[in-house]
């Protein structure tokens, strides 16, 4: 269980050098084909910190398509996870924890943003049997160590962002994470972390391997909820597949069931996709999808982790399949 000092730094004096811990949080403004994310990665055993601010707008394999980057390796590192201000023109302040977050960014080329996060329900702790179903059989913690401390959360996102000087309205749901543990960035796998917001008291979030050089299929399942009402249902069981152009998903269905027996079925397709890599060691294909249940349409993001040691490893199989 999640309680409010967790959003703070969990390190001791003692902790791995390797120690990290992040906040991602999202924005969507569907209108304009666009999604962004500030993504803040600290390690605080060495002082430093990386924080990445991306927005997309287009379908691409190309880097360069993306329409806003700030991605910045070095920078100091927050003395406090929940009041900070960092060079890069990144803010963030814990309004009432768990509940209230307000992001605000001043960045280049005319672009900066001001959000407010509020939280659609209490914290999914992805590591607490009581909470999420999966937690008592998997295999150690959900993908590697750097996930011995994980949440999930939903959030009704309010507020506007300027990109290269045009000015968006912000009203949406989205997701946001904050993870804690040891990270050593070295080979990790082949993941998919996708979801959508259809009213504050509906969505649906899922987290599955996907070994993306040989197969369409998602799974198997690592964790996941279905938000209904302000309470969150642990997925036990989840399937599905997706099609892709190159390597860019462009749109699928799965269908997953919570610890009520419920089934909920969806499919989505891609609004935007373009690759990200906040960090050398892991790429990912960040994706905006157009998420329908039952005829009911929300949006949420998609994003397919790649660790460069994955790709190089299945490059031939990928090509040929891509």
């Amino acid at each position: 269980m999640i309680k409010a000092e967790d959003f703070d730094f969990h390190f001791k004096p003692d902790s791995h050098w390797q120690w990290v811990e992040t906040i991602y949080l999202a924005f969507n403004v569907p209108e304009a084909n666009m999604n962004g994310g500030v993504y803040l990665v600290t390690r605080p055993m060495l002082g430093v910190c990386m924080c990445d601010v991306t927005v997309n707008d287009k379908l691409s394999v190309l880097w360069e398509d993306q329409l806003y980057v700030d991605n910045q390796q070095h920078l100091p590192c927050p003395k406090s996870m929940s009041d900070f201000s960092l060079p890069n023109g990144v803010s963030f302040k814990v309004i009432e924890p768990l509940k209230h977050y307000r992001l605000t960014y001043q960045g280049i080329d005319d672009t900066r943003f001001d959000l407010e996060y509020f939280a659609l329900h209490a914290p999914y702790d992805i590591n607490d049997p009581a909470i999420d179903p999966t937690a008592a059989t998997r295999y150690g913690h959900a993908w590697d160590t750097s996930f011995s401390g994980h949440y999930d959360q939903k959030y009704r996102v309010r507020g506007e962002v300027v990109v290269r000087g045009k000015r968006h309205a912000v009203d949406c749901i989205d997701a946001g994470d904050r993870s804690w543990g040891p990270r050593p960035e070295r080979d990790n796998s082949s993941v998919l972390y996708l979801g959508g917001g259809f009213a504050d008291d509906f969505a649906v979030h899922l987290f599955t391997s996907h070994d993306i050089a040989t197969t369409a299929v998602m799974g198997p399942l690592i964790s996941g909820f279905i938000l209904e009402g302000g309470k969150t249902y642990g997925i036990t069981d989840a399937r599905g597949k997706q099609e892709y152009h190159k390597a860019v998903p462009m749109g699928g269905e799965f269908e997953v069931t919570d610890i009520r027996g419920r089934k909920f079925a969806f499919t989505h397709s891609a609004v935007n996709c373009s690759y990200w890599a906040p960090y050398p060691s892991n790429t990912y294909l960040q994706t905006l999808m157009r998420v329908n249940h039952n005829g009911k349409i929300g949006y949420g993001f998609q994003q397919m982790g790649l660790s460069r040691a994955y790709l190089t490893r299945h490059r031939d199989a990928i090509r040929s399949r891509y």
